[in-house]
C-alpha cells in the first residue's frame, strides 16, 4: 500500500536564509520590507513580512488548493537588517523580469532617508 511522506517538501518549495551584514541604522524594517513586496508585486503570489528573530528569511512555496501557479512567500525580517538586504530579498521574489527593481527600492530608501 502506497504511504505517504509528509516529511520531505515539494521540489519548488525552498527556504532561504539571506546573508546580512545587519545595519545600526533607524527604520521600520517590516514597512519598508512591506513597500517593498509592493513595488515588485510578485505575479500569483501570497506575500507575508513578519518580524524575524536573527537572520533574515524567505520562506516559498506552492499555494496548495489554489490555481496552478500559485505561490506563497513569507519575509522574516530581523531588527538588524539593511535596506540592502531587504531589498535584495524581495527583489527575488518577483517572478516576471524586473531588473531594476533593486535599484527602485535603494533609490526609495534613499529619499526617505535624511
Amino acid at each position: 500500500m502506497p504511504t505517504l511522506d509528509l516529511s520531505r517538501l515539494d521540489a519548488s518549495e525552498e527556504e532561504r536564509v539571506i546573508a546580512d551584514e545587519g545595519s545600526r541604522e533607524r527604520f521600520d524594517r517590516v514597512a519598508f520590507a512591506l513597500r517593498a513586496v509592493e513595488a515588485v508585486r510578485p505575479a500569483r503570489m501570497t506575500v507575508a513580512v513578519c518580524h524575524g528573530k536573527s537572520k533574515l528569511r524567505v520562506e516559498a512555496g506552492r499555494l496548495w488548493g489554489r490555481g496552478p501557479g500559485e505561490t506563497w512567500a513569507i519575509v522574516s525580517v530581523p531588527p538588524t537588517a539593511s535596506r540592502e538586504a531587504i531589498a535584495l530579498a524581495v527583489s527575488r521574489l518577483g517572478t516576471r523580469e524586473t531588473p531594476y527593481a533593486l535599484d527602485v527600492l535603494l533609490a526609495q530608501a534613499a529619499e526617505r532617508t535624511p
